[in-house]
């Protein structure tokens, strides 16, 4: 495998870089290729003198094609099954859509297996920086909670206007009431 990437290496030296045409003299154009699409193109004619045009030719061998430079296949992971199929040339991409706490218990599963992350330098240095802002967020759940409950106050319904036969009712039930009560 190491063999193959010392090919790749060499291969990639000799590889041109492919720029779009006139990428190199045009400040609005962007220095990413395109291909030439125009019908007097000098470069879609691909004549003598202009810059290359990316083609089949200048593809890495095929036994390290889909190889990140660090000689690992790169695989993405999103759930901890995926963990336990890989294998030693193989590395791992954490996905965008994994949570922060899975992700911690990825990466903490990751280390003790000795495998390679691809998207995080430090595995400690971001467990703990990931550790830190979920601590802080509880923290200000908590403040929270505290400051709001205070201010939670039973909230009085407008009273209803009633009409004279309704407070005629209600003042001969408070009537009926007290006299029961006394007998």
């Amino acid at each position: 495998m190491e063999n193959a990437l010392k090919i790749r290496e060499i291969l990639k030296s000799k590889k041109p870089k492919f720029i779009r045409q006139q990428g190199h003299g045009l400040t609005n154009l962007s220095k990413n290729w395109r291909a030439p699409k125009g019908m007097h193109s000098k470069l879609r004619k691909k004549l003598r003198g202009h810059i290359k045009m990316p083609s089949i030719g200048y593809s890495s061998p095929q036994s390290v094609r889909g190889f990140s430079p660090s000689g690992f296949k790169p695989i993405l992971i999103t759930h901890e099954k995926q963990l336990e199929q890989i294998k030693k040339d193989e590395a791992i991409i954490l996905s965008k859509s994994v949570g922060e706490r899975k992700r911690i218990k990825l990466l903490k599963k990751a280390r003790e297996k000795n495998m390679h992350v691809l998207n995080i330098k430090s595995i400690d240095h971001y467990i703990s920086q990931i550790e830190d802002q979920l601590k802080k967020r509880k923290q200000n759940k908590k403040e929270k909670k505290k400051q709001e409950a205070p201010k939670k106050e039973p909230i009085e319904s407008p009273k209803k206007e009633e009409t004279p036969e309704e407070k005629q009712k209600r003042e001969k039930e408070e009537k009926r009431k007290v006299l029961e009560g006394k007998t």
